[in-house]
């Protein structure tokens, strides 16, 4: 790993750049000083400009090690909107730890998964790290579209893992290795392909009629059956005759709770592909917005000595 500092990068809409000094009326105007853009950060709203120009001295003094600390510029803006650093290094596992940030106007345009893209193709290609890792906070959700978007997998929850502006809380962990991102440099046909499956929830679907619950809503058990049926219809037509899927993991993030009604869609995207094992990203979503998320994995067997296996365990 040959620690690079911040280099000057762009993409197709962004500019990354190093800050300076100038940038600090950009920096307070477009987020710094907005509560809801520092809601689950560590750091509190900026109460003057005095305080973003001294954080701006920090990070451009810093310049003189390896610390990476990029502007976001969309190139149709001219100025600062955002931020996103490296957060913390670990040279012993060749890893690096990404945080980010962004002004409430550019929310959900595509800006932090576009600068996260570029940052993971230059960390793996010309720093040479191992792995690239993230994390947000569970009740903010918005924060892990962003990671999944740029190619990174869901690892796990941790409870009452962080601290930030909102007290105590869990925090969601996506990460992506060296292996993953060069073998996706190529990737396998399949990966990519897409499907999805709906489903209006009615009184068998819900956690009081699986008692996995008492309340009449679309229960994880059923969320967790459509994105296995995405799953097998996104493979459904690449099976030779006698082949079949089998689901062997599933990891979801069961966020919000669909009522009696309600229409839930499940769409599966294959993401990698190593000989007989398939990866998927999983995802559902009611009419309201996204209700859950996740990773999939599911292996092509033979149906006959599958089932012949299966039989010899009675």
């Amino acid at each position: 790993m040959t620690h690079k500092g911040t280099f000057r990068l762009e993409t197709e809409r962004l500019v990354l750049r190093r800050f300076s000094l100038n940038d600090a009326e950009a920096m307070f105007r477009n987020w710094a000083n907005d509560p809801e853009v520092t809601k689950y950060l560590t750091w509190n709203p900026h109460g003057n400009i005095t305080e973003t120009r001294r954080v701006l001295k920090n990070w451009t003094d810093s310049y003189e090690s390896p610390d990476s600390y990029w502007a976001i510029v969309p190139k149709s803006v001219g100025e600062p909107i955002g931020s996103i650093s490296i957060v913390q290094r670990n040279n012993n596992v060749n890893s690096v730890h990404i945080g980010y940030c962004i002004g409430k106007a550019w929310w959900r345009q595509g800006y932090t998964s576009e600068a996260l893209t570029e940052l993971i193709r230059f960390f793996f290609e010309e720093v040479g790290v191992n792995r690239i890792d993230s994390r947000h906070d569970t009740r903010n959700p918005n924060s892990g579209k962003a990671t999944r978007k740029a190619g990174m997998q869901y690892e796990g929850t941790m409870r009452q893992a962080d601290v930030n502006n909102q007290g105590l809380g869990d925090s969601v962990t996506y990460a992506i290795i060296a292996k993953d991102y060069f073998a996706g440099k190529s990737p396998h046909p399949l990966i990519g392909k897409t499907a999805s499956i709906s489903r209006t929830v009615n009184g068998t679907d819900t956690a009081a009629s699986m008692k996995s619950g008492t309340l009449p809503v679309f229960a994880t058990a059923s969320i967790i059956a459509l994105m296995e049926q995405a799953s097998c219809q996104c493979l459904s037509d690449c099976l030779d005759p006698g082949q079949t899927s089998v689901g062997t993991a599933i990891r979801i993030e069961h966020t919000a709770a669909s009522p009696l009604g309600a229409q839930v869609t499940a769409t599966a995207e294959i993401t990698s592909v190593t000989g007989k094992k398939i990866a998927f990203s999983v995802t559902a979503h009611d009419s309201t917005g996204e209700i859950g998320y996740g990773t999939h994995t599911r292996f092509i067997v033979d149906e006959e000595r599958f089932m012949k296996k299966a039989e010899g365990r009675k």
